[in-house]
């Protein structure tokens, strides 16, 4: 069976990138489940940054579908990004890595290490190997370089001797399209039988890398909801974050929006934020190289 175990919803905040701050995603949980369902892909776990609200709300809606949904969250810590499976209470951030991964055991959840060698996510590095881990994300096909997901899976086998993991492979999906791009494979045909093939590292992975389109189109579609949450809120009441934004930079901000959605910039910013992207990985490689 197929299960993609890195997936964000609507409920995943707000991300930083430079001194810019926007949706992390905006897509609706009923968009996931359409896809997995069109993919095969027959279990998802809804991972948004620091909540378990997304799978919450996901896995109310499941049956009408046809998959099979594990409740998660990818865990700011102090160390690093950890991703709790099977969780059925909220784990706060900025706990320690021991402290996060024990919190996530104590609700009977699986801990896995994504995008561990990421120059732009927090990741774990070189602690996966003394932390309790059940899993390892070998395979993110959010990171499209290619790079970053052969230092943790050659990282993982070189320690495969001194620490079992077991091969994840997610998505990382931010949109509905990118659900299924990589994913988990077990032997088995419930949510059940993964928790088991996870704890006896039994489980591969496989999928492609996210196309730069859809990595475009992610980015357009959360200009386009940000500029609609602004507008409202000029007439409307909006949420306690955009009600906190003072109104100059609220102006500003539509400005920057319509250019953004009107103009060929999507297109432009994507390629060099690619181009930018592949340069950190390959100056990660080169230092994972010396060592």
């Amino acid at each position: 069976m197929k299960a993609d175990l890195h997936i964000h919803t609507k409920y995943s905040g707000i991300s930083k990138f430079w001194k810019l701050k926007f949706p992390d995603s905006v897509e609706e949980p009923k968009n996931i489940l359409k896809v997995a369902k069109k993919k095969r892909i027959d279990i998802v776990a809804i991972t948004d940054h620091n909540t378990i609200r997304g799978g919450l709300e996901t896995k109310k809606i499941a049956k009408d579908y046809g998959v099979e949904v594990i409740v998660g969250s990818e865990i700011m810590s102090k160390d690093g990004e950890i991703i709790g499976l099977f969780l059925n209470e909220e784990i706060p951030k900025g706990l320690s890595a021991e402290e996060t991964i024990e919190r996530i055991k104590e609700q009977g959840g699986l801990a896995i290490a994504p995008h561990p060698y990421s120059p732009i996510c927090k990741g774990l590095g070189d602690k996966i190997f003394s932390l309790d881990l059940d899993g390892v994300e070998v395979f993110n096909a959010y990171h499209r370089d290619g790079i970053i997901n052969n230092i943790a899976l050659s990282k993982v086998i070189k320690n495969y001797h001194k620490k079992r993991y077991a091969f994840i492979g997610g998505s990382d999906a931010h949109i509905a399209m990118m659900v299924g791009n990589a994913y988990t494979l077990f032997e088995g045909n419930s949510a059940d039988d993964l928790y088991k093939a996870i704890k006896k590292k039994e489980t591969t992975f496989s999928g492609n890398l996210t196309p730069l389109y859809q990595a475009i189109l992610w980015s357009y579609k959360v200009v386009l909801k940000s500029e609609k949450m602004i507008i409202s809120s000029l007439f409307f009441n909006g949420n306690d974050y955009i009600k906190s934004i003072k109104l100059y930079k609220k102006l500003l901000a539509m400005f920057g929006g319509f250019l953004y959605i009107f103009t060929p910039l999507p297109i432009f910013s994507g390629f060099l934020g690619n181009y930018y992207l592949k340069r950190l990985a390959k100056k990660k490689m080169k230092n994972y190289l010396l060592e």
